[in-house]
């Protein structure tokens, strides 16, 4: 019997040791998320992924614009939409607008082209915003058989799936990005 009585004690003893050693808590690899204490005010600060979806419209938007469809390129765009283009004064458009000015900016080229670097949707928690960025090469030729080139760094905000407003930067390619770009 105390063999018996020894041997139950045992096992429960060791069983209990095993429960504790499951409920220790394990150190994980994961960081903080949050942006640390920096020296200047941030507006927004609180980013995450966005919809994918509005990635692919700022994308299609680009196409419909390779494609001189100023009509499509409209509807990408709000009802009333704020555009802050190089060398152009903050313009506030409508679909109208944006149809005649994108309309007759697309035809003093005979072809234009995007190459995409990079694309990004994201969500500013903040201001409960929906933002895309794209950084992308972008080749034309004039009416008159010139041709150029430009990078442009694009941040459009999204509401409701359409454009309401897009800011664009410009930059003439560095000429050791310039020879990656056009030898790929």
């Amino acid at each position: 019997m105390k063999n018996l009585l020894f041997s139950a004690l045992t096992v429960f003893i060791i069983s209990c040791q095993d429960e504790k050693k499951e409920a220790e808590i394990v150190p994980t690899t994961e960081t903080s998320k949050a942006l640390p204490e920096v020296a200047y005010p941030v507006d927004r600060k609180n980013w995450t992924i966005g919809d994918p979806a509005n990635t692919k419209t700022i994308l299609d938007l680009y196409h419909a614009w390779d494609a001189n469809d100023a009509n499509t390129v409209a509807g990408f765009f709000a009802d009333s939409a704020v555009l802050d283009l190089p060398h152009v004064m903050r313009r506030t458009v409508n679909k109208g607008d944006v149809y005649e000015k994108f309309g007759k900016a697309r035809k003093q080229y005979t072809n234009t082209s995007h190459r995409i670097i990079s694309a990004i949707s994201l969500h500013n928690d903040d201001f409960n915003e929906d933002w895309v960025q794209i950084l992308c090469y972008n080749k034309w030729a004039y009416q008159d058989g010139g041709k150029d080139s430009m990078l442009y760094f694009d941040n459009g905000r999204l509401k409701n799936g359409k454009v309401e407003y897009l800011n664009t930067l410009d930059q003439t390619p560095p000429k050791a990005l310039l020879n990656k770009l056009e030898n790929k």
